[in-house]
């Protein structure tokens, strides 16, 4: 899996840009400050994705092959906490699958000592890093050993599906502000969204297949056209829920830093 993720980026780079550009219309006016952090969120949402081309153990962050745990095929759920699942699965296991949910767990606690600190610089930095690993958490790619199709014979799909058509239609999803639900467990919280996402992997599946039948077995513009009309409805849905999850997420680091005032300039 590694070797082929490296030539891809979760969401593409416009995907990850909507994702964190457009979590602070989610806060309450407590939180006005942070609506000027939107543009830097923005420019960095991928840089998790370029640091995967100098540092080698940043891969392994991007994704969770969920269903290679038997635990997870037959009950819907593994052991969340990080020391537990090594303890059961072992250290080798759960870097051969991905570690994305115990990443998004240790940005958020970095997010957290930088609010304490109040180092604004570095807080937008990982909020941003933040906003990256959650958006992967709600690509059903990301989170499965068929991640590029070739278990079905749809080699080639993840970056059909998250980059080129994303990168058509992107412009067509739109996300709007709503109330934000407190997080009562950090851990609980980012794997129920991850058992949330994996349930649309057949949906993308079996429109991928749809879509390159009806486009005469060719991936031309009718091909995304259809794959767009065909997966609209729920990859807009996990966009939007991206950008709120991402809000929610930054919102409880700043409540547990003790909810020190946001300044208006960071120095970006």
């Amino acid at each position: 899996m590694i070797a082929s993720l490296l030539l891809l980026c979760s969401w593409g780079e416009k995907g990850h840009q909507k994702i964190n550009s457009s979590a602070p219309q989610f806060f309450p006016a407590r939180l006005n400050n942070y609506q000027t952090w939107s543009e830097v969120l923005s420019d960095h949402g991928s840089d998790p994705d370029k640091r995967r081309r100098v540092d080698p153990t940043e891969e392994i962050k991007h994704y969770i092959d969920i269903d290679a745990y038997t635990d997870f095929v037959q009950a819907h759920e593994i052991v969340e906490g990080k020391e537990e699942a090594i303890n059961k699965y072992s250290i080798e296991f759960i870097k051969k699958n991905g570690t994305l949910p115990w990443m998004t767990d240790s940005t958020y606690q970095v997010l957290v000592q930088q609010f304490e600190a109040k180092d604004w610089a570095r807080a937008v930095l990982t909020a941003a890093d933040l906003g990256h690993y959650v958006g992967d958490g709600h690509m059903p790619l990301h989170l499965t050993t068929n991640y590029d199709g070739k278990e079905t014979g749809q080699q080639g799909i993840h970056s059909r599906y998250e980059s080129k058509m994303i990168n058509k239609y992107i412009d067509s999803i739109a996300v709007n502000g709503s109330h934000l639900h407190k997080i009562k467990n950090l851990s609980r919280y980012v794997f129920d969204y991850i058992y949330r996402n994996y349930q649309y992997k057949d949906s993308l599946f079996n429109a991928d297949k749809v879509a390159f039948e009806k486009a005469n077995h060719e991936y031309n513009d009718l091909y995304y056209q259809i794959l767009w009309n065909q997966t609209k409805g729920f990859t807009a849905k996990m966009i939007r829920e991206s950008s709120k999850s991402t809000a929610e997420l930054i919102r409880m680091a700043w409540i547990e830093a003790g909810r020190p005032r946001i300044p208006e300039n960071i120095g970006f």
